[in-house]
């Protein structure tokens, strides 16, 4: 059996190579998330930790003085917790300006109620958080990447998100291509000189290219690796299949499935011994849904919590990665 959760990395993988971290709230992926990072800057490599989780226990984990600041944690790892608002505000104002760009008619209104107006609409959060991860694509500097996510469901309409883009912004350019050769065919039959150029079309196909290169991006297992994180509990694990499936709807697969806070011989002792059993094949099942198979890495119960980078450093023996056998 293998200790480290880095054993699902294959050879030939494009830089930099973003990890996705997924899971229900309060299962561990942070833990997971900082042991997976650590690992890879030992074997020599460049890592990024990145936090999406609202909850920012990174500023806690790994002393990072406040959000937005890359701190350099050990030689080689690199870590930063990003905040929303921040972001929100910056992101909010660029589409205000494009809509009023766009649609003129929208200068009635003050820039602040159009920069409400757009935070406050669904989606807007995800979309700040795809806005992230398209940035941390373009981390030349980095050999990984490591992104410790919010919970599932806002995690998986991220990774999700850039299919929903492309299928209105191509039905939009349907729309204004439509538009613009209509406007061309009245303004030539009136004998009138007009500019084939739209800019609302060359925005349009400027976005559904952006969009285009970071859902192949999210899909190829050569630049995304997806690792769900789990507890040997029934909700976790129902979680952990849904996101399989979801990761396989959209053409990639999940390459590892850590089962945290196993109890082992202790389950026995608190007579939770067949519950814990019976996750654990189940876990085994999930892993073998998909082809290959996704590893499954057991991460035993602590007895004190870890809250710092050493206290995941020392994980090694409560690790065991296992290839599950598929009949």
């Amino acid at each position: 059996m293998a200790k480290k959760l880095s054993v699902f990395l294959e050879q030939g993988l494009e830089k930099p190579h973003i990890i996705i971290v997924m899971g229900k709230g309060g299962v561990g992926k942070t833990t997971v998330s900082i042991r997976l990072a650590y690992e890879l800057s030992k074997n020599g490599y460049r890592v990024l930790l990145a936090s999406l989780d609202p909850a920012k226990h990174l500023l806690e984990y790994l002393e990072v003085p406040k959000p937005l600041v890359v701190k350099e944690v050990e030689p080689r790892l690199y870590a930063i917790q990003y905040e929303v608002d921040r972001y929100a505000r910056k992101l909010s104002e660029e589409y205000s300006l494009l809509l009023r760009r766009l649609i003129p008619a929208l200068t009635a209104i003050s820039a602040d109620d159009v920069v409400k107006a757009i935070r406050d609409s669904p989606g807007f959060e995800e979309e700040v958080f795809l806005r992230i991860l398209s940035e941390l694509y373009q981390r030349s500097d980095m050999d990984f990447v490591v992104v410790d996510t919010p919970p599932t469901g806002i995690a998986l309409r991220v990774v999700t998100l850039p299919r929903v883009h492309l299928f209105w912004i191509r039905r939009l350019k349907e729309l204004r291509e439509r538009i613009v050769s209509i406007r061309y065919a009245i303004a030539n039959a009136m004998g009138r000189r007009e500019e084939i150029r739209d800019p609302v079309l060359d925005k349009l196909e400027e976005m559904e290219k952006r969009y285009q290169e970071l859902w192949d991006s999210i899909r190829s297992t050569r630049r995304t690796s997806f690792v769900i994180v789990a507890t040997p509990e029934p909700l976790p694990i129902y979680e952990a299949r849904m996101v399989f499936e979801r990761i396989r709807e959209i053409g990639s697969r999940v390459k590892m499935l850590v089962l945290n806070k196993v109890l082992a011989e202790k389950a026995k002792i608190i007579g939770v011994e067949d519950v814990e059993k019976k996750q654990l094949g189940e876990a085994e099942k999930i892993c073998c849904s998909v082809e290959p198979p996704a590893y499954l890495a057991l991460v035993r119960h602590v007895e004190k919590p870890p809250s710092r980078l050493e206290d995941v450093a020392g994980l090694d023996e409560a690790i065991s990665v296992i290839e599950p056998s598929c009949g």
